[in-house]
């Protein structure tokens, strides 16, 4: 019989800030550090997939319905 399981696929993505700098070696500094005058944009996209032997893998102790099957009932 087959069991059901939620695979945790990891993923990286990329945060966007705004800074003033003297170069881009400086921003980079300045960012890292959370510096004061570093401005979170709040704005993030997708980079990549890690490799699955990062990925984490647990049974699945209650069905999940997908949406499509919660309109049909």
């Amino acid at each position: 019989m087959k069991k059901t399981y939620i695979v945790g696929v990891r993923e990286v993505h990329v945060r966007h800030y705004s800074v003033e700098a003297e170069n881009e070696e400086d921003a980079k500094a300045l960012v890292n550090q959370r510096a004061p005058g570093v401005v979170d944009l709040e704005f993030e996209e997708y980079s990549h997939e890690l490799k699955p032997d990062t990925w984490s893998v647990e049974e699945q102790s209650e069905k999940i319905q997908k949406p499509a099957e919660e309109d049909a009932s």
